[in-house]
């Protein structure tokens, strides 16, 4: 029964909703009045080989009931403008410096903006399978710019944003950020400001100023790292480029966890003391490890934590720049999947414990600086980063809460298939509450992958005509 499930959750992915989009031409949004001519420092957490990759984000609006003539491009293109004044480094370039650094050059070009229209509407939308959420049919025309891996970092625009009409009145608001200028919260800061914008065409401010900030990162002299690092270790190969095709290669699928199919993960472990994060990473970890790994494979599993609010010194309420760090569990595959669930969670939870002090991100500056910024090991290595508390959905433009918002896809990051981006989100079939997981990976396994997910949740699972997820 379960399997003919698979089969056909794999076949309704193949035969995804089509419909006719119109995209224009790229036009360049630059700061409404003169900005400050400058080179802005990136600190090491920034511009490291691992961040050198793109953001990709996605709001999907219903009909403005209110103001149904008002038009979500020209609103938008206008707010642009004026946020750029105080985010002015957004509408600069990066460009290579010395010592393999980066550094900002504040010139006032410009982000990319499109408009589009699409002949589809919300209700429409609403019937394709598993509702509002990724992976997003046509995405490759709702953002024609979107850009996988490591190409088009240096020289060109920071931020892509394309609004795409739809037929019924509402509108798709997708973008993608250079992951240089900013990580998920600084994007969530700035289309937050964008949103203030216009909601208040007067406004004179966003209602939190922006601040750089990057210098406060800076490495010590000499760099001391006082911790290991196994995240940067040099893998057994040289690791190269990877290229858009490679990542889409891949298949895209995601994974919803009720508020309910959480707590039987946490009854697993140590129920509520355990975070909805460590169980749910535990969870997928495991259920990853099993499908694409032999049993004598070392398996990596690293957890990017934003130190902003928990490591001195602290930085500004308005910093926007990276603030992650990427704290790696090793460990042999046979033992996280012949062990309970259990033993996953406590190698997430040790490892989350051992980077709680200030020295931590110190070290990790310190190491980049002394390394020649040496990328982030893709050998066995699994990614689960954790933007669920990031409610994008409810970043009103006027249009009140988005039916979805969020990162638009999978594949995010610098090697195929490493990054999972944990999202919250509603499922609107059944109205349940919960935490939704993109997942890329090759389409053979994704039946394979999505069964033993659900063996987790509920070992007796399989005995059931339903699927949990």
């Amino acid at each position: 029964m379960y399997r003919r499930a698979t089969e056909l959750q794999s076949s309704k992915m193949a035969a995804m909703l089509t419909f006719p989009v119109h995209v224009r031409r790229p036009e360049l949004v630059r700061p409404e009045t003169t900005t400050p001519r400058e080179f802005k420092y990136l600190s090491n957490i920034d511009d490291q080989i691992g961040v050198r990759n793109h953001l990709p984000f996605v709001h999907l609006y219903p009909p403005n009931k209110s103001s149904p003539a008002q038009d979500p491009v020209v609103m938008i293109k206008e707010a642009l403008a004026k946020v750029l004044v105080y985010y002015y480094p957004v509408a600069g370039r990066l460009r290579n410096s010395d010592n393999g650094k980066l550094v900002v050059d504040c010139c006032g070009e410009g982000v990319a903006f499109r408009e589009a229209d699409a002949d589809i509407s919300t209700a429409q939308l609403r019937k394709m399978d598993g509702g509002f959420k990724p992976p997003f049919p046509m995405w490759d025309r709702l953002l024609v710019d979107d850009i996988w891996g490591s190409c088009s970092i240096t020289d060109s625009p920071l931020l892509h944003i394309q609004v795409t009409r739809l037929a019924c009145g509402g509108f798709v608001l997708a973008y993608i950020f250079n992951h240089c200028i900013c990580d998920a919260y600084g994007a969530y800061m700035f289309i937050t400001a964008l949103s203030e914008f216009c909601l208040n065409t007067d406004r004179k401010a966003p209602s939190t100023l922006p601040s750089w900030g990057r210098e406060i990162l800076k490495p010590r002299t000499p760099p001391i790292p006082s911790y290991p690092h196994p995240e940067y270790d040099v893998p057994n190969h040289p690791s190269k480029t990877c290229t858009s095709t490679d990542f889409k290669r891949l298949a895209q699928t995601s994974i919803f966890f009720s508020t309910s199919n959480i707590s039987a993960l946490k009854n697993q472990l140590n129920g509520p003391k355990t975070s909805d994060f460590t169980a749910v990473a535990a969870c997928l970890w495991r259920a990853r490890t099993r499908t694409s790994m032999k049993p004598n494979y070392v398996t990596r599993f690293l957890m990017p934590l934003d130190t902003r609010f928990r490591t001195k010194p602290s930085l500004p309420k308005g910093y926007y720049g990276n603030a992650l760090v990427f704290p790696c569990v090793i460990a042999k595959a046979e033992e996280v999947v012949g062990k309970p669930l259990s033993y996953a969670a406590s190698l997430i939870s040790e490892a989350k414990r051992g980077v709680m002090g200030d020295q931590y991100r110190a070290s990790v500056l310190d190491f980049i600086e002394a390394n020649e910024r040496r990328g982030i090991c893709p050998d066995g290595a699994f990614a689960v980063t954790d933007m669920s508390r990031l409610r994008f959905e409810n970043i009103d433009f006027g249009w009140g809460p988005a039916l979805f918002g969020g990162v638009a896809r999978a594949g995010i990051g610098s090697h195929p298939g490493m990054f999972t981006p944990l999202v919250g989100y509603k499922n609107e079939e059944e109205g349940l509450e919960g935490i939704l997981a993109l997942v890329s990976l090759p389409m053979e396994l994704v039946g394979r992958f999505h069964m033993e997910v659900r063996k987790e949740i509920d070992p007796a699972a399989l005995l059931k005509p339903k699927s949990a997820l």
